[in-house]
């Protein structure tokens, strides 16, 4: 199918700005900056011994939330036109826009740090004022951060060394990958990274097998500076920790993400302890295939040989229809998306792999971003990217401080609307059509529970090295990345060799530490979720499902789903998770045997 066929579209970001020359961008840095300034001087000094009245506080903080829109703008904006094409002009732009936003942002720096700063009994009668509830959990997760933040001075250093620093590393990463190309015999030019990865899908085996080895081969050619780049950013965040006095590694993911690390191991052990149905899995697919044994090249092998490619009209109508048979409002957010130009959805040179939804600020929308190639994976990752859309469109009005949910949470919408498409799908398909269809469900639940699970556990121990032992060499980090891996799979899959490289492309490793569980959580409590949604039907969940999303981050994780009847403490609630995989690798247990027959 051609790409004219496909018809899958580039975003308009006009909403933000009309280019990198619109002069709303130098407008949006200078007055920010001036605007910063004023409110520095207006604040600073009189916020640690709350010289305020409720109503003068909450006036305050109305004012920096304004401001910190405002200023997040041309960020945003920058960041997203790099991601569609990492070229030179579009990398110094957004370089350009992000040193002035730090720039514009510093006179900032006091107002948390005096938050932080201020007399518990004193804020906590201030905070009994109606005027402050709109910015109560805001306080919350401030003051969480109050013993790890240093002193305004040694907070303007770093974030004015973040810039060359950390930010920098992670840019020449993304140069890197975003800019890699993978030769594969038989094809008239090299391939990106995201073309090459989707060649793991295809149904010859020595396609699959070829495209692993080139994509191994173009990574071992930059495999010292990725791993140089890695051990770098493994030893800034053990610098920053140690200044900033955190305890143990996870540490600032578990206060940002709002959890507590038992409710974090829960669910990582839960997942790890539930390894068996991936190998179960993968021995059922692997007799379906007819092969003596499955490498890593083969987990996506798909089973419907004759699976035709998807147009992007047809993925977009899929998804809405399924949506729609939840609840119409859900529907109606995400159907925002396709009528705005909000999804770049177009594959390119230059155009970063991956996917991820962009919240941007409350007063404007959010954005998607996807390589889309008409696979039906590639209808689950829109539908996944729409989930966080959706979430982020719905909780616009609880301002921008606290419109974004945590992580964990985020990952929860995008999966739970992932399982309206797949329950859809499967509903009206034939047996063959729904023994495909279970493939790809698992191996999705695969990839994102267990897998991450492991990427987890991999991302622990190397940072641990790293602290412990010094560098991590390319060889040290492909031993440690092929033990966790391989121990999700059991003996079900091989992975060969060349398999141990593949850790350098993964973005989250060098963007945002510990950011993996997240997967985890979110797709565990998503489909315990959709299973309690089931029992009691769309009619009475999707109110409260809802009204969970459009509090966005202005409550913790434990207390938006409280009224959902979920307990994250409770051990035995993640364990009923994974009973819900459980009964869709026997369904594809018995789809198989049923197939097997029947050739």
């Amino acid at each position: 199918m051609t790409d004219l066929q496909l018809a899958a579209p580039a975003w308009d970001l006009g909403d933000l700005f009309d280019g990198p020359d619109d002069p709303r961008v130098e407008e949006a840095l200078v007055h920010g900056k001036e605007r910063a300034e004023r409110f520095a001087a207006r604040y600073k000094g009189r916020i640690a011994p709350l010289e305020l009245s409720p109503e003068e506080l909450a006036q305050a903080l109305s004012e920096y939330e304004g401001l910190q829109q405002s200023l997040a703008k041309p960020g945003a904006f920058a960041g997203l036109r790099f991601a569609a094409e990492a070229n030179a002009a579009n990398g110094a732009f957004f370089q350009k826009v992000r040193e002035r936003t730090t720039e514009a942002s510093l006179p900032l720096l006091f107002f948390e740090l005096e938050l932080m700063a201020a007399d518990e009994a004193r804020l906590s009668a201030l905070r009994a004022d109606e005027a402050l509830r709109p910015y109560d959990h805001y306080l919350d997760t401030a003051r969480a951060f109050a013993p790890y933040r240093l002193s305004e001075a040694e907070e303007r250093v770093l974030e004015e060394q973040a810039n060359t620093g950390r930010r920098a590393w992670t840019r020449l990463f993304e140069e890197i990958t975003s800019n890699l190309r993978f030769t594969l015999e038989g094809r008239e030019k090299p391939l990106t990274l995201s073309e090459v990865t989707d060649l793991q899908h295809h149904p010859d085996r020595e396609v699959r097998r070829a495209s692993a080895d080139a994509l191994t081969r173009g990574l071992e050619e930059n495999a010292r500076t990725l791993a140089y780049v890695f051990n770098t950013l493994l030893q800034d965040k053990a610098t920053e920790d140690r200044l900033r006095g955190y305890q143990y590694q996870e540490q600032t993911r578990h206060l940002s993400n709002e959890l507590t690390p038992e409710v974090v191991e829960t669910v990582v052990e839960t997942a790890t302890e539930g390894y068996g149905l991936v190998a179960r899995y993968y021995r059922a697919k692997r007799d379906l295939l007819g092969l003596d044994s499955l490498a890593h090249y083969d987990r996506y092998a798909p089973l419907a040989l004759d699976e035709k490619t998807i147009p992007y009209e047809g993925a977009r109508e899929m998804i809405l229809a399924a949506f729609a048979g939840f609840d119409s409002a859900y529907q109606e957010a995400a159907g925002a998306f396709f009528e705005g130009d909000w999804i770049d959805a177009q594959t390119r040179e230059g155009k970063r792999g991956g996917a991820f939804c962009s919240y941007t600020t409350p007063d404007s929308h959010p954005y998607i971003f996807l390589n889309y190639l008409g696979k039906p994976g590639d209808v689950r990752t829109l539908a996944h990217e729409l989930g966080h859309g959706v979430h982020a469109y719905l909780s616009r009005g609880q301002g921008y401080l606290q419109f974004h949910g945590t992580l964990p949470m985020a990952e929860v919408a995008s999966t739970f609307a992932e399982m309206l498409v797949f329950e859809k799908q499967s509903g009206e398909a034939d047996d063959r059509t729904r023994l495909a269809l279970y493939a790809h469900q698992i191996e999705q639940a695969i990839a994102t529970i267990f897998r991450q699970a492991a990427l987890y556990r991999f991302e622990q121990s190397i940072h641990r090295e790293r602290r412990g032992q010094g560098e991590l060499t390319v060889e040290r980090f492909g031993a440690l990345w092929q033990e966790h891996i391989q121990a999700m799979f059991g003996d079900s899959v091989t992975l060969e060799p060349g398999h141990a490289v593949w850790w350098s492309y993964i973005r989250h490793f060098v963007a945002s530490p510990f950011y993996v569980y997240a997967y985890t959580f979110g797709e565990m409590l998503a489909m315990a979720l959709y299973r309690r949604c089931q029992e009691e039907g769309a009619a009475s969940f999707a109110p409260r499902y809802l009204a969970m999303l459009e509090a966005g981050g202005s409550r913790s994780p434990a207390e938006l789903v409280r009224p959902l009847g979920v307990d994250l403490a409770d051990g035995a609630f993640w364990r009923g998770a994974l009973d819900v995989l459980e009964a869709q690798v026997s369904e594809f247990e018995a789809l198989a045997k049923q197939s097997s027959v029947a050739g």
